[in-house]
């Protein structure tokens, strides 16, 4: 009897231990639940873009595809002079198409004109200064035409998010012992080192992208040191290409197109600005960093910039197809040269700084007088794209390059061409050295060396074309930027790869 008893009240005992180890469990579970959801919902904007993005259940927004619109498209096709008729500032002008029909095909990318051609997959290619959009930027272009070509905003997405979250959140939760545990899920892509968001910058992706590099734009080097100098976005940064280290940072207030030291090597000019809106040029002190001078006041970007050999004339040019001279000291405007037909792509002064010559997208060549801009010479010839320009040592003879694949020697004393030679395709950069060797960088993804008639020395394979390249101080070695942003150093007498040039990871890069 006794011992039945014990047995009956040993077994009602582990009973209500279960049953007090299950309601603690319970307990436990729901508050961990509660916390997660008071985590999610408490996460900043820029936390739940990102993570829906990853999640992949939201859409590409209108502000997001109009800033890439706005930074690439708008200086041609933007209000009624647009290009083409084509419109790309609303979503109804969009859809409204242009002189040549329908621009874009609601849930069709690969059948809509705003994104094959700056995608390259049709021609003709946009826009047509040559370079390939940012993947990252193709890739909002793509979702946002997948998705149906929405009207919405971030702004409004975003306040739909936190209504939606706000009802979920549970009362009297704790919460922040729970909240920092999340950031062990995160993986080493996702923790990558960001500098701060800029403010014209394009929002994150409504959908999982690769991190992509942004197509350089721009390289300078210094005529008198190993100094290299190569845009990042809104800053220029210098190398020292010896050893790859990075010596300066400069801030520019906008995104840089165009670099330039000075024949001294003591001022570097970086112009640029922000699409369909301001253009102009910064010029700093190479060694302490300190900012100089700023010129101009341009309707949109600046393509190209160069400072004469006395360091007293700046010269500028974009999708203004104005030429317009500065003085450096004064900031006063001296002259303008306005018969370019298409934007101005290349800046160049003579080694004497009497004379300067542009160059167009159309392929048009204009020497001007330095001092005026006025007109000196017509150098008609190049049908694409100008990539590049070498003068003479005695400024009597101008060394041109262009998209059509060709390269012309030009006699100054009468404008007329002295020789020309063609290339395998289509040249996106060029440079001589002083001993007239030439450097093409060429569509096809290779650097060809050739002699100042164009026999051929010796080339070498990229892994993509070569958006931009620059020869060193020297002539030892090349920097050559390609279109995925690989900026390398090849060493010249075998085209071998030296190193690489790495830039820091920022929001578009």
């Amino acid at each position: 009897m006794n011992s039945s008893s014990t047995t009956e009240a040993s077994v009602s005992e582990q009973h209500g231990n279960g049953i007090r180890f299950m309601r603690r469990f319970l307990l436990l579970l729901s508050c961990f639940a509660g916390v997660i959801v008071v985590a999610d919902a408490r996460r900043v904007p820029g936390q739940d873009a990102t993570a829906s993005a990853v999640a992949g259940d939201s859409e590409v927004t209108w502000d997001q595809v109009r800033a890439v619109f706005q930074k690439r498209c708008f200086a041609c096709h933007r209000g009624e002079q647009a290009r083409g008729a084509l419109d790309l500032s609303s979503v109804a002008a969009i859809r409204a198409g242009g002189s040549t029909g329908a621009a874009v095909i609601s849930g069709k990318p690969e059948e809509s004109l705003i994104y094959v051609l700056p995608a390259h997959l049709e021609t003709p290619r946009m826009p047509p200064s040559g370079n390939k959009l940012p993947q990252r930027e193709l890739d909002l272009i793509h979702s946002w035409i997948s998705g149906g070509l929405s009207e919405k905003t971030a702004a409004t997405t975003v306040a739909v998010k936190t209504a939606t979250a706000a009802v979920r959140i549970p009362a009297k939760r704790p919460t922040e012992a729970m909240t920092t545990a999340k950031l062990f899920t995160l993986t080493p892509e996702m923790v990558l080192p960001r500098v701060k968001t800029k403010p014209d910058s394009i929002p994150p992706a409504a959908r999982p992208v690769k991190p992509q590099l942004r197509p350089v734009t721009a390289l300078a080097s210094s005529p008198v040191s190993s100094l290299i100098a190569v845009p990042d976005g809104q800053r220029v940064l210098v190398y020292d290409w010896t050893d790859l280290s990075l010596q300066q940072v400069m801030e520019f207030p906008g995104d840089v197109f165009a670099l330039r030291f000075s024949r001294d090597g003591r001022i570097l000019l970086a112009g640029g600005g922000t699409g369909g809106q301001a253009g102009l040029v910064t010029g700093w002190e190479v060694i302490t960093g300190e900012k100089l001078f700023t010129v101009g006041s341009e309707p949109d970007v600046v393509l190209a910039t160069d400072i004469s050999p006395d360091g007293r004339l700046i010269a500028l040019g974009g999708p203004a197809k104005i030429v317009r001279v500065y003085d450096s000291v004064s900031g006063q405007l001296l002259g303008e040269q306005k018969k370019h037909t298409d934007w101005i792509l290349k800046l160049m002064f003579s080694h004497d700084g009497l004379l300067l010559a542009s160059g167009d997208r159309f392929g048009t060549v204009l020497v001007s007088e330095a001092a005026t801009a006025a007109e000196f010479a017509v150098l008609r010839g190049h049908t694409g794209p100008i990539s590049g320009f070498h003068w003479a040592a005695e400024s009597d003879q101008l060394t041109t390059s262009g998209h059509d694949a060709t390269v012309r020697i030009w006699n100054l004393h009468n404008a007329t061409r002295l020789s020309q030679f063609s290339a395998e395709s289509p040249i996106l950069a060029f440079d001589q050295d002083p001993a007239g060797k030439l450097q093409l960088g060429l569509k096809s993804a290779r650097i060809s060396v050739t002699g100042p008639d164009g026999s051929p020395l010796r080339n070498w394979a990229l892994t993509d074309e070569a958006s931009q390249l620059v020869l060193t101080q020297d002539g030892s070695h090349t920097v050559v930027a390609d279109a995925t942003g690989n900026v390398q150093l090849f060493r010249n007498s075998d085209g071998q790869v030296i190193g690489e040039f790495v830039l820091p990871a920022t929001d578009n890069r």
